[in-house]
């Protein structure tokens, strides 16, 4: 193979790895047995790519990179949402077309305000003569194990790199808290092999949860891809070799599936629906290429939604002879691609029918109907009727109301009741990550098909400011008007318990407002606004919402934002030592101890102010992810004060001002591993404020 390669011209940051390593069977076998334990299924070591996506990406090659934007998006049909950005190749140009199978394929060009000569020259050198795909890479979610399963393969690899895939400083609340978030692994990085791939890690990215939940993201990715040509994804990346049985045999050493070989085409498995075809130079045009280009990605299949439909999207974009037909395979010659020929073909029956039937558009698809109506039947017919009607069971409320689902429309009310239920009530909680049936993306498709079964087209828009009433006057309201049904503490006897920590965290003020008001039609719930004053029923609201500490607490005192000589939670005592899940989470008990035992801390509520007002952690302060940190970081101590964060998601908002926070130098932080919904839950403290 080739000898190892000085890497001096991209990397932000260089992890070296020695290529002796004594105990490498040691460690692919102690790989191996994680990955068996992260998916449960059993992997012969040393395994390649573990929990990786398959086909990362494919980079094209082209001399004007915002010519070749314009052409793949406005001729070619791809939808690309960004334009040019400095590439992580030195002196170059990057912008990249996502797919729905979270593959990609880039555009790369010089960066002509650059001085030449500081371009990679291997770049340089393949853009003097030609355009064409240079590079292609490999989803794997370790980098290390890769290099491990090459190396005792006997490959001779150049080390991990470690980079930042973007040039752009963060700022504000950013997920991005200026560490690399990729790592790369070559075979030969100052040039690498044209046949061969590279290795790309993902750093953070949950592999885990996308292979085990791979309908909600492949069926959303899908949906934001959004191609006009019809494409779904990638199906194969195609390689003419000199020699096909030394190649094929290079790559068997890999631990690539070989799927079928024959004297023209070795092809090998990747994830899913992708392959790696290896082609014999058979006929002119592959001969041809072969002696121009050298071996190399000389084609790249794709698939789409209706062959049929991406046919006659080409037929109106392109010249007749631009395109070709064969074996249902719809082909566009390379020069009509900027150096790459262009394959298309059907996509597979079922993965099309997942796509209708998953797919939470605005408008279902039938298919998708009749799936929302089967999960309907399968989860919630038996409390809440055939027909939706509820009271069939367990006093659960009816699903036809259209001031129900019409005032939840906008927010996370219905939402977070089916994904965490109601705690001491019949409703569990049906999100899979919480122990129930469904993947989030069934949650979603059940809510639209709620929606349209009910002709809700347009949400109600309920302020979210609070509602201020006189909360002694609205406890005497709620008992003269509201115990009869709702229970005298607020539990639930003929209608939804109201004194549910869950319900109060996902209800505004003017959600519930709303309700008492209006009532909600096809329940008993009746209309008050014609028999209670306005403010009888601003005082019922506030009253309501003073029980998110508990029904039978006394009256509450005015909890207002904390100001910064307030931030920190027990000054003069300790900090916690947490033990964290994955060094950043710390779970719902470790933190109500430490409150229990007055540990010093600052927490954090990376929610909306509104969600703050709602229900927050005693002591907590509204940080929203979405304003601007600059000013709030600096009234944080750092001085390994403990940081506890926190959401509801259970992790992006939170994770996002961790990661900020990093960035600004803070090491001390934990998230709550499960979020301020399971915390309520739970039975720990929680208030409300103002």
């Amino acid at each position: 193979m080739r000898s190892k390669k000085t890497v001096t011209s991209y990397l932000t940051i260089r992890m070296k790895i020695p290529r002796v390593i004594p105990i490498v069977s040691l460690c692919l076998g102690l790989c191996s047995l994680l990955i068996q334990c992260q998916t449960g299924r059993t992997q012969t070591p040393p395994y390649l790519t573990g929990q990786g996506l398959g086909i990362n990406s494919v980079t094209l090659m082209v001399h004007d990179i915002d010519s070749a934007i314009s052409y793949f998006k406005d001729t070619l049909g791809f939808n690309i949402r960004r334009s040019a950005e400095k590439g992580v190749f030195e002196g170059t140009l990057a912008a990249s077309v996502s797919l729905g199978d979270m593959s990609s394929f880039e555009f790369l060009s010089v960066d002509d305000s650059v001085n030449r000569d500081s371009v990679t020259s291997f770049i340089r050198e393949f853009l003097d003569a030609r355009q064409g795909v240079r590079l292609f890479s490999l989803s794997t979610s370790s980098a290390d194990s890769t290099f491990l399963a090459l190396t005792s393969s006997g490959f001779q690899m150049d080390s991990i790199q470690s980079y930042r895939s973007t040039s752009k400083e963060p700022a504000g609340w950013s997920w991005d808290d200026g560490d690399p978030k990729r790592k790369s692994l070559d075979f030969d990085t100052s040039d690498p092999p044209a046949h061969f791939p590279r290795f790309i890690e993902k750093i953070g990215f949950d592999y885990h949860t996308v292979n085990d939940e791979w309908k909600t993201y492949y069926v959303y990715q899908r949906m934001f891809s959004g191609h006009p040509n019809g494409v779904v994804g990638m199906n194969a990346i195609r390689i003419v070799v000199n020699d096909l049985g030394t190649a094929s045999k290079e790559f068997r050493k890999m631990n690539l599936e070989l799927i079928e070989q024959n004297d023209s085409v070795a092809r090998y498995h990747l994830f899913r629906n992708q392959e790696i075809h290896l082609v014999a130079p058979k006929n002119q045009q592959l001969k041809e290429f072969l002696a121009e280009n050298g071996e190399g990605v000389f084609a790249l299949r794709l698939e789409v939604a209706n062959l049929d439909s991406t046919s006659q999207y080409f037929d109106k974009m392109l010249p007749p002879n631009a395109t070709s037909w064969t074996r249902q395979r719809l082909t566009i010659a390379s020069e009509y691609a900027m150096g790459v020929q262009l394959e298309f073909v059907q996509e597979p029956e079922d993965q099309g029918l997942m796509a209708r039937m998953y797919a939470p558009t605005e408008e279902l698809d039938s298919l998708a109907v009749e799936h929302a109506a089967s999960l309907y039947s399968k989860y919630c017919e038996l409390c809440h009727g055939k027909d939706r009607e509820g009271y069939a069971a367990d006093n659960s409320p009816s699903l036809r109301s259209r001031s129900l689902l019409a005032t939840s429309k906008n927010n996370n009310f219905m939402r977070y009741t089916i994904q965490y239920g109601r705690a001491n009530t019949a409703m569990a909680g049906y999100l899979n990550t919480q122990g129930g049936p469904m993947e989030y993306i069934e949650i979603e498709l059940i809510l639209k098909w709620l929606y349209e079964m009910s002709g809700v087209e347009e949400a109600v828009e309920l302020s979210r400011e609070p509602v201020l009433g006189d909360i002694e006057l609205g406890a005497t309201v709620y008992s003269a008007n509201c115990a009869i049904c709702h229970g005298e503490n607020g539990e639930g006897i003929s209608a939804p318990a109201l004194g549910n920590p869950m319900t109060l965290a996902t209800a505004t003020d003017h959600f519930l407002r709303y309700a008492i008001a209006e009532g909600r039609e096809e329940t008993p719930m009746i209309a008050f606004k014609d028999s209670l004053s306005s403010d009888k029923i601003d005082g019922l609201t506030a009253f309501l919402r003073s029980r998110a500490s508990g029904w039978d607490i006394p009256k509450p005192d005015s909890v207002n934002i904390p100001s910064p000589e307030d931030y920190v939670l027990n000054p003069d005592s300790d900090a916690p030592v947490f033990d964290l899940r994955e060094g950043k989470y710390v779970s719902s008990e470790q933190v109500n101890q430490a409150l229990m035992d007055s540990l010093r801390m600052v927490i954090l509520d990376a929610r909306s102010e509104v969600a703050w007002r709602q229900m927050h952690i005693p002591g907590a302060i509204p940080v929203p992810y979405y304003e601007d940190p600059e000013n709030f970081v600096n009234d944080i101590p750092n001085d390994g004060t403990q940081i506890v964060i926190y959401c509801a998601c259970p992790h992006a908002a939170s994770g996002r001002v961790q990661s900020t926070l990093k960035r600004h130098g803070f090491e001390n932080t934990a998230i709550i591993d499960e979020g301020i919904l399971v915390w309520a839950q739970m039975g720990f403290p929680v208030r409300n404020g103002s």
